[in-house]
């Protein structure tokens, strides 16, 4: 009795395992619904005859490489040549791999060899992306993107001025204008007056002349600031760097120690941030990108700090923080 019945378990055995071979022989063509026989081919996970797997755009079987998109498949010409993003550089397919910058802008790698970027926006320069630019005599290269709003005379640049220390007020960020002034210089002026901190990304500088002067038995210090910013920029731009330098002042006049750079930079570009973030206008919103995702790792770094620390919070939070600490 007992091997009768362990007879029929290894029976019932057998015969599930030949039906399941026999289904699974049983599989179906996804483009002409039929039973495959003999070989197949199996991509994704659903099965195909052989002549079966063919291109949706020219309907000739696939042989080499597929791709596929929204579903999709085509072999690796029809999708180069119609269905791939194009180079906005030189409008030619992206096949393989490729970048994109901070605006969204797709282009081959091998360009960034080739072409400039703009040292305003950090766009690239070409006829497509940015119809063309121009090459400033002391290097910086401007696409006419930016070239079209730039600010050129030095009137503008002092009205910025004004207009920034009014608008930082409302923040809580109190400079006086009667010892700020405001001077547009090129990269040349600008790196000499930076000295040692000049960097290739550097927009401003803040100089400050401390002086003292003896009234009896008491020292008068009184300190003047001069902020160089670059010439032959867009306002948007022109105002974010005086923001920044702004900063500096305020930090060279009410911090008695010195902070680290990363702090004191990450703050200053903390003060660009907060002006600009209400200000939807795309010069307002690529600076914020820029700032943002700067690899830097005194103002990139430095800003993302600031930013995790004190987004949401009273300036004056992190005002008070700056003359209590050095760093974060």
């Amino acid at each position: 009795m007992r091997s009768l019945t362990l007879y029929k378990i290894l029976a019932l055995i057998i015969l599930l395992l030949l039906n399941s071979d026999i289904n699974a022989q049983e599989v179906k063509c996804k483009t002409c619904k039929q039973l495959i026989e003999g070989k197949y081919i199996v991509v994704d996970g659903d099965t195909y005859h052989q002549k079966c797997f063919i291109c949706l755009k020219c309907n000739r079987p696939i042989n080499g490489n597929y791709y596929k998109k929204d579903g999709k498949i085509f072999d690796e010409k029809c999708y180069v040549d119609s269905e791939a993003p194009k180079c906005e550089v030189c409008d030619k397919p992206l096949a393989g791999k490729y970048k994109t910058d901070l605006y969204g802008i797709k282009f081959h790698a091998y360009h960034e060899n080739e072409l400039h970027r703009c040292d305003n926006c950090n766009r690239i320069i070409s006829q497509n992306t940015t119809k063309g630019g121009v090459t400033y005599s002391d290097g910086r290269n401007m696409c006419n993107i930016c070239r079209k709003k730039t600010v050129t005379t030095e009137a503008e640049y002092t009205r910025s001025l004004k207009n920034l220390i009014s608008a930082l007020k409302n923040y809580g960020l109190n400079i006086s204008l009667d010892n700020v002034e405001v001077n547009a210089v090129d990269r040349d002026v600008l790196k000499k007056v930076s000295d040692s901190k000049y960097s290739n990304s550097a927009r401003g500088y803040c100089k400050t002349i401390v002086e003292e002067r003896r009234l009896g038995s008491k020292t008068e210090i009184t300190r003047s600031h001069t902020i160089y910013v670059l010439d032959r920029v867009p306002r948007k731009y022109i105002e974010a760097t005086l923001a920044h330098e702004l900063m500096h002042v305020w930090i060279n006049e009410n911090v008695e120690h010195k902070l680290s750079s990363q702090l004191e930079e990450g703050s200053s570009n903390f003060i660009s941030y907060t002006y600009l973030k209400s200000d939807y206008s795309e010069d307002a919103q690529n600076l914020i990108k820029q700032m943002k995702e700067d690899p830097d790792p005194i103002y990139g770094d430095g800003f993302r700090k600031v930013y995790i620390n004190f987004k949401g919070k009273y300036l004056s939070e992190l005002l008070n923080y700056l003359k209590r600490y050095s760093t974060l």
